[in-house]
């Protein structure tokens, strides 16, 4: 069995999102780090370095739901109404990670314009 067509685009996107998200979170530790080794006691970029790596747990398990799910519908025999209730939580899983992108570039570009 194969994921239902209604379903793949959703899962790539879905996937797509986390992958610039998880991308975004790393350049922002990137950034952090230069301004950490200047500033190693400052309390604010210990927060923001707690906020990226926070969401970097977030986006991994996000990333194993939305794996997990697909590959319980990959089993045989399953209803109609299981699927769509996975279809649904995806959509409300991929409703949500362009917040936490938004939250993430919001952090990124307070480091950017860092000295």
């Amino acid at each position: 069995m194969s994921i239902p067509s209604d379903l793949r685009p959703l899962l790539d996107e879905l996937y797509r999102v986390l992958d610039d998200t998880e991308r975004q979170a790393t350049l922002g530790l990137l950034a952090l780090r230069k301004s950490m080794s200047l500033f190693p006691t400052n309390e604010i970029l210990m927060q923001y370095f707690s906020s990226l790596t926070n969401f970097q747990f977030c986006i991994a398990g996000v990333r194993l739901q939305a794996e997990n799910i697909a590959g319980n519908i990959l089993l045989a025999n399953v209803p109609d109404e299981d699927v769509q209730k996975a279809g649904d939580y995806l959509a409300a899983l991929l409703h949500i990670a362009p917040e936490s992108k938004m939250l993430i570039d919001k952090v990124v570009n307070k480091l950017e314009a860092l000295p």
